[in-house]
């Protein structure tokens, strides 16, 4: 038997954690994770020594203190001073999810939540909910070896999935909140039509000028770019930041421009991560040095998305989230966050990169660069801002 207090995360996603202590005479001489029923609902015990079960989902408010009991039949779960409960509810078996890190930030109770799995499950099981932004960058069916997606799949399928995510995505997202669309430029056509299709209403298509070396091409022009397609549910957004940013001047440029340039749908001052020395220290490497993630987005770059389109305490969602770049600036901007992510091994990579703050991942060193935003003290809201000037190069 063990007691303990409910958290936020414990009671909207229908969980329980045991306490490390308590684990062993829970698990007995059983293989984890296995499954198992509490309160005669079914329940699962994964390996992080959390009991799942859908019946637990918003069962008892937050601060909650419960007593949770194994006999054999499975567990029973109780709030202090409250006789057993006898419910029997017939629900499918949960499926596998990751640790829920919930973390704060200045006393503000900033929470992350890393989910392992197909991101349309999650999104399908009603557990995911209020979202103010999407950062929804897929793999681009380019017939790349990812381990648990097919990227050599028809066309026609491939995109059917996209419209699933997206319709999914729309329906858990705050009526004005907005969903960045990356793709290859050669897709901007199938892209809109996509968001179209799936209720989202288009704001503007952003070009990723990457600075790097093109890609040549023998009967078009060579690629230099990505696209972002900066969409919303309704028919404005419910928040859209003007940043501002102190751009080095062109040499056409006359005069010095003493309070910066408002952004723009070209963004030219951001490098990809592209291989080699270029990666720097940001880009994540196995032992001998290989990129462990090639597709791994720059911090520079979700800085600026959750920047224009969110503010502090809203929820930011990555359902492919690879690396986790997406939740890595929003913990530091003080912006709650959902990563879904089919690989295990990439999963527990986002975990332990919110766990430890790299320098390579300091979002600090940009604050200068947006200095001239007017609300920049209410949008980023961190305790660590350098005041020397640096530019996102």
């Amino acid at each position: 038997m063990v007691t303990k207090v409910l958290r936020k995360m414990e009671v909207t996603l229908g969980f329980v954690q045991i306490p490390t202590e308590s684990r062993a005479q829970f698990v007995g001489d059983k293989s984890i994770p296995f499954y198992t029923k509490l309160n005669d609902a079914p329940a699962k015990f994964d390996k992080y020594g959390r009991l799942w079960s859908s019946y637990l989902k918003n069962r008892y408010a937050v601060g909650t203190e419960v007593t949770i009991s194994k006999n054999d039949d499975g567990f029973q779960i109780k709030a202090d001073g409250q006789d057993r409960e006898s419910v029997t509810v017939e629900i499918a078996q949960p499926h596998e999810m990751t640790p829920a890190v919930a973390g704060s930030a200045g006393g503000n109770n900033v929470w992350h939540n890393v989910l392992e799995g197909d991101c349309i499950k999650y999104l399908s099981d009603g557990s995911i909910d209020n979202v103010g932004l999407t950062f929804f960058d897929p793999p681009y069916r380019q017939g790349k070896e990812y381990r648990y997606f097919d990227d050599n799949q028809p066309d026609e399928k491939y995109w059917n999935w996209t419209m699933d995510v997206l319709r999914l995505v729309h329906e858990v997202t705050l009526d004005g909140g907005a969903v960045y669309f990356m793709q290859r430029e050669k897709n901007a056509e199938k892209v809109l039509r996509v968001l179209r299709k799936t209720g989202w209403k288009f704001q503007n298509l952003i070009i990723w000028k990457k600075k790097t070396s093109a890609v040549p091409c023998g009967t078009r022009f060579s690629k230099q770019y990505q696209i972002i397609a900066y969409a919303v549910k309704g028919n404005k957004p419910r928040v859209f930041n003007k940043l501002r940013i102190d751009l080095p001047p062109l040499p056409e440029h006359k005069y010095l421009r003493e309070n910066g340039v408002y952004l723009t749908d070209v963004w030219d001052d951001i490098r990809e991560l592209t291989s080699g020395f270029f990666a720097g220290d940001e880009a994540y490497r196995d032992s001998k040095g290989n990129r462990i993630h090639v597709q791994q987005s720059p911090i520079a770059l979700l800085l600026r998305v959750v920047l224009s389109s969110t503010l502090p305490g809203d929820t930011v969602l990555d359902p492919c989230a690879g690396t986790g770049t997406a939740l890595v600036v929003a913990q530091q901007l003080k912006r709650n966050s959902i990563g879904i992510e089919i690989d295990p091994a990439y999963v527990e990579l986002v975990k332990n990169r919110l766990d430890i703050l790299r320098e390579a991942d300091d979002i600090s060193s940009c604050y200068d660069y947006y200095r001239f935003t007017a609300n920049l003290k209410e949008i980023w809201q961190t305790e660590k801002a350098l005041t020397e000037q640096k530019t996102l190069v």
